[in-house]
């Protein structure tokens, strides 16, 4: 960082966008995708773990209101920043460690665990986030396992899938009995 920068950079700077962390996290616990939305400017972009490019704070809020109301209800974030760097007074980067609790559990599922890096700018309105890649933290014993899988017959895929349902239905009984 040069001198000129480092002049320019306020403690306030790095809590502003530290707060942009903790927004998103409180907005998805309540299911609310406008709050989630809300730090991105109006032409931001997103990229979702699996690769969904949204476009604009009107299409993240919309996306993320029908994944809170459908295949995300009942879940919980929790998280912290790992850091925050300048690039300059006006760009800076926040990389943040999330988890995710599923509906009905009480701990974090690491198979659902993100590394999202975002893109933050400052202007006259202040910080907003420009952009943000999600990406799913993945073990390398988690992706060996995915290249096994996938190298595998749609018909073995399928057999394997079969199996783990099985597997869970059984475990979800046992814990019935205890």
């Amino acid at each position: 960082m040069n001198s000129q920068t480092a002049q320019t950079i306020t403690p306030t700077d790095e809590s502003a966008i530290r707060a942009f962390h903790r927004q998103m996290i409180d907005a998805w616990n309540r299911g609310s995708g406008e709050g989630f939305a809300a730090p991105f400017s109006e032409t931001a972009d997103f990229l979702t773990f699996e690769g969904t490019h949204l476009k604009g704070r009107e299409e993240i809020a919309a996306f993320h209101q029908q994944a809170f109301d459908t295949v995300v209800k009942g879940t919980r974030l929790e998280g912290e920043v790992n850091f925050v760097r300048f690039v300059n007074s006006q760009l800076a980067l926040m990389h943040v460690v999330i988890r995710v609790v599923l509906a009905g559990q009480t701990e974090p599922s690491p198979s659902r665990d993100s590394l999202p890096l975002y893109v933050v700018t400052k202007s006259d309105e202040g910080w907003q986030i420009e952009g943000l890649l999600n990406t799913r933290k993945l073990t390398l014993e988690r992706q060996f396992f995915l290249d096994d899988f996938d190298s595998l017959s749609a018909e073995a895929q399928c057999q394997v899938t079969d199996f783990v349902a099985g597997l869970k239905q059984q475990q979800q009984a046992d814990l019935a009995q205890i």
